[in-house]
């Protein structure tokens, strides 16, 4: 049995610098059998499939020209990899072999200041003392440039220098190596008393499917959440970029009225490729995604309204969760305009000892909500506040100022203006590395060669 997922992929942090060594010429054919397992997925339940069919094994190319050449060219999200080792990304799987830090980068004139978003628990950073709010301007010595930035994830060992500011020299320089660990999505988790109302806050990084433990602490964080009598939730999904749709299904079935979970209502609709559309004709399950009602009743919120916090990389699984409760409830969106995708994606696996680590991510169907409404081009806020450089509060501090807009917003009242910024973020330019895949994921680890 395979699963679904919609996430977003950061590999364009595995570009390095340039090579121009002149390396001989591979063997005839070296490639024949990763590329020929590429051209039998791309030809199968890849959405553009009739766009590909016709294109030819190339058993010389490797496979990431191969795999480039085969997209169909209007296709942003589909993916190979082959597994890095220390420094990769951490995926919805929920483990990641890195630092565990979190960052936004910012450019002037080459030179980037990395700041830190969040730290995952049991991180190499978090056990450094790392926080959110850090300002990482050195890297092994010297100022951090366009060209090697992206080392900040993929060194294996690194040293860093944090400063207060933009220009001030490191006051602390922290040495930190890779490690495996295993993610907690969920950042932070409370009830806010404000305005006579209790407010429940959870920000969630990932939709993680790591297995049914990553779902039972939902279940759990929801039935403290509910202990507690919470008569509102903002749910932060300000840098969540996606994952399983498992884990979509069980966080809507948490947050949703009662009537909506019992009844099993449609979350989503599927559009396969013309094939795969007429094979599942018969089969409701491969065409929708829907409550579960399975999801334990003491953990379930019952709620008429939700208030949800975006930002730049809020994109797939968390747009999907936004446009597939809209129908059922008052859904109200505060920060930025989201990505805007709306496309899941089949994640193919083989099994064979000489292919061994290579994924395939394949965009295999778009999908609406129960309106037959879709994210394309992004989800707006209702109150459109872009979050401040750099940041000063805890994502559970209610002086956060996405946080106060929104708490501000719950009773009706006017968001207080924000607070001005301590440097000079206009003259930096955000750089937000290349994403070549930002889906859900219905269905993962297909094994079959």
């Amino acid at each position: 049995m395979y699963r679904i997922c919609f996430f977003l992929v950061l590999i364009g942090l595995l570009i390095g610098c340039e090579d121009t060594s002149v390396r001989p010429s591979p063997p005839s054919r070296t490639y024949e059998r990763i590329n020929t397992f590429t051209k039998d997925k791309m030809t199968d339940q890849y959405f553009w499939a009739d766009e590909v069919k016709d294109k030819k094994i190339e058993a010389d190319l490797d496979p990431l020209t191969y795999f480039a050449n085969m997209k169909y060219e209007k296709d942003p999200w589909s993916r190979i990899t082959k597994s890095q080792g220390f420094g990769e990304i951490a995926d919805a799987s929920g483990y990641e072999n890195g630092f565990g830090y979190h960052l936004n980068f910012w450019e002037d004139k080459g030179y980037i200041i990395a700041e830190v978003n969040f730290v995952y628990d049991n991180s190499p950073a978090a056990k450094a003392g790392i926080k959110r709010g850090d300002l990482i301007t050195r890297m092994d010595g010297k100022k951090i440039t366009t060209e090697n930035y992206t080392n900040l994830y993929y060194k294996s060992v690194l040293s860093i220098g944090l400063s207060e500011d933009e220009v001030s020299e490191p006051y602390k320089t922290i040495e930190l190596t890779a490690q495996n660990f295993t993610i907690n999505p969920i950042l932070a988790y409370g009830v806010i008393d404000h305005e006579e109302r209790k407010i429940g806050h959870i920000a969630y990084s990932s939709f993680v499917y790591r297995n049914t433990t990553s779902l039972l602490q939902l279940n759990n964080v929801f039935q403290k959440l509910k202990e507690e009598g919470i008569e509102e939730l903002i749910l932060d999904l300000r840098y969540n970029s996606g994952g399983y749709m498992l884990a979509v299904k069980r966080l809507c079935s948490l947050i949703a009225p009662e009537s909506v979970v019992e009844s099993e209502e449609i979350l989503i609709h599927k559009r396969w490729n013309d094939v795969y559309q007429e094979k599942y004709a018969d089969i409701p399950e491969q065409l929708e995604e829907r409550f579960d009602k399975t999801v334990p009743a003491d953990s379930r919120l019952n709620l008429s309204r939700l208030w949800v916090i975006t930002g730049k990389e809020t994109a797939s699984a968390s747009e999907l969760l936004i446009s597939a409760l809209s129908p059922y409830m008052e859904v109200n969106v505060i920060g930025v305009p989201t990505v805007g995708k709306n496309m899941g994606g089949i994640t193919f696996t083989p099994t064979e000892s000489d292919l061994q680590g290579w994924n395939i991510t394949l965009i295999s169907l778009l999908y609406t909500n129960s309106r037959c409404e879709s994210v394309r081009g992004g989800i707006q806020p209702k109150e459109y506040i872009p979050e401040p450089f750099p940041h000063r509060y805890e994502l559970d501090d209610v002086n956060d100022p996405l946080l106060a807009a929104t708490l501000a917003l719950i009773p009706g009242k006017t968001p207080v203006a924000l607070k001005s910024r301590s440097m000079s973020v206009e003259k930096y330019n955000r750089i937000i590395p290349e994403k070549a895949s930002s889906v859900v994921i219905f269905e993962d680890h297909i094994t079959s060669f």
